[in-house]
C-alpha cells in the first residue's frame, strides 16, 4: 500500500513540474518563432550562397 502511495506522490510531481515548465516557457515566449524555424528548410536558396565546384 506504501508503494502505491509513493507512486500516487510521485506521479504528482512529475505533472506539477510539467505544468510548471510549461507556464515558464510560455511566460518568456520561448514558442513563439518556433513557426519561423519549422518553415527554414523550405527556404530556397539564394544564388550568392550556393557553392561553385
Amino acid at each position: 500500500m506504501s508503494v502505491l502511495v509513493l507512486q500516487v506522490f510521485v506521479s504528482l510531481m512529475l505533472v506539477l513540474g510539467a505544468v510548471l515548465l510549461l507556464a515558464w516557457s510560455i511566460r518568456h515566449a520561448d514558442h513563439e518563432h518556433a513557426d519561423r524555424l519549422s518553415l527554414l528548410p523550405l527556404e530556397e536558396e539564394d544564388s550568392s550562397s550556393k557553392h561553385e565546384a
